[in-house]
Formats: structure tokens, C-alpha cells, sequence
């Protein structure tokens, strides 16, 4: 179940689970801790999670903790609707694949945990890169 997160006109963000006002920030600590986060606008009911969450990592990146490489990014604005599956497919088999390994390797041990927690992440990621395709499917 994604926790609800409403944002007011003034562009305020209300967490509804934790009746408070939040911050991109707060919205990137939640997602981290494993919470699915919904955004909607209090006005149009409209999901707006995919733009927000574009947000948060713009906010991660000017603060030196932006999760993608300059590389990823580039392939992400090159990806073109027809491959964008694909792509996401084979990036997603590579990571279940080589990414306990590498984890050991530039990290030392690390338990399952680790592992599963970064795999979400990960899943956070492919769900924000789909919705962006989707998003720009319906404007054309």
C-alpha cells in the first residue's frame, strides 16, 4: 500500500499517514526506508508522483547523492519508446546478476538485506522511468 502524499496548491506536500507537511527530502527518506509513495494534487485528484519523484532526484543529484551515473542519465533521455522495455529488461537481469557480487567487492560483505533493499530501489527507479515513457506517450 503506497503512503498518500497530497500536494496544495502553494506546492506545499501533506504526508495524510503522518498528517504533517513534508519536503522532497522527507519524500526520498521514506522512499529509502522502503515506503511506496503516491503524490496527488489536492485539487485535480491527478497522480503526480512521476513528476515529483523526477524532483527528488534532480534535489538528490544538486546535493552530490544523485543515484544515477551521468551515463545512465543520457541513456535514459536516448531511450527510445520501442526499446525502453527491452532495455529495462536487460538492466534488470544484469543487476540480479552481478550486483551481490559487486556489492561484496566495493563494499565487503553485505547481508540479503542489502541486497533486496537495493533491488527496490532499483525497482523504484524502473517504475519512475516507465511512468516518464507513458507520460510523454500521451502528450504526443
Amino acid at each position: 500500500m503506497s503512503r498518500t502524499i497530497k500536494r496544495y496548491e502553494n506546492r506545499k506536500l501533506y504526508d495524510t499517514f503522518d498528517r504533517k507537511y513534508v519536503s522532497l527530502e522527507d519524500i526520498a527518506n521514506l522512499i529509502r526506508d522502503g515506503e511506496d509513495v503516491q503524490i496527488i494534487d489536492k485539487n485535480s485528484d491527478e497522480d503526480i508522483t512521476t513528476q515529483t519523484l523526477t524532483q527528488v532526484i534532480a534535489e538528490e543529484g544538486k546535493k552530490g547523492r544523485n543515484p544515477l551515473s551521468k551515463e545512465m542519465l543520457h541513456d535514459v533521455i536516448r531511450w527510445s519508446n520501442t526499446f525502453i522495455d527491452e532495455r529495462i529488461h536487460d538492466v534488470r537481469e544484469r543487476i540480479d546478476q552481478f550486483m551481490p557480487e559487486s556489492l561484496n567487492k566495493f563494499f565487503g560483505k553485505k547481508t540479503h538485506e542489502d541486497v533486496a533493499s537495493l533491488k527496490k530501489r532499483v525497482e523504484s527507479l524502473e517504475k519512475v522511468i516507465n511512468a516518464l515513457v507513458d507520460e510523454k506517450n500521451t502528450k504526443k
